[in-house]
């Protein structure tokens, strides 16, 4: 009865995800971000460029960024990310909850080093790693990890819903950082 349960629970489960318009994620703290990260850094983007993977099926897009402060890993002065999507000529690929930077824009990210081993970056756990830093009005530096179309799993309940990310000061995020670091 239990298998039939579970079993039941997880083709829901499947239908859901392949029902919904958004890309579903198992949410990550920060400090579960840090652990998975090999690079956490502040930077600002300096510019951004679509290429065709070799095989021509996937189009990525790359930004360079200008490294501003380092609190993970290797001290860079410059950082290559690669994210899939883009558009190159006539061709739009997209991925729901990837957003893609800004020249211009100030991030505070975690990376892990690309599987395709050509000296790039992803950013860990999809958009959840990938945390813009803006003023607010009261002056006070704030960053947020959320984007549109993205959904959570939360695997204890099985339920699904929007994500929402995490919103904290950059002060908060860094405190945090250092700490996991240290762990």
């Amino acid at each position: 009865m239990k298998s039939t349960r579970a079993a039941i629970l997880i083709f829901c489960l499947i239908l859901a995800s392949c029902l919904a318009s958004a890309t579903t994620i198992i949410p990550l703290s920060v400090e579960e971000l840090a652990g998975k990260s090999t690079n956490i850094f502040r930077g600002n983007a300096a510019e951004t460029w679509t290429a065709w993977n070799p095989q021509h099926t996937l189009i990525y897009t790359y930004t360079r960024f200008q490294v501003t402060k380092s609190l993970k890993g290797q001290a860079q002065q410059t950082v290559t990310i690669k994210q899939i999507g883009g558009r190159v000529a006539n061709t739009v690929q997209k991925v729901a909850g990837v957003r893609h930077f800004t020249p211009g824009e100030q991030d505070l990210l975690f990376l892990q080093p690309s599987k395709d081993n050509d000296g790039t970056f992803i950013v860990t756990g999809l958009m959840q790693g990938n945390f813009l830093v803006r003023r607010a009005a009261s002056g006070q530096m704030l960053v947020s990890n959320g984007v549109p179309e993205v959904s959570k799993l939360e695997v204890n309940s099985g339920v699904i819903s929007g994500y929402r990310g995490s919103a904290m000061t950059v002060d908060q995020l860094e405190s945090r950082i250092r700490k996991a670091v240290q762990q």
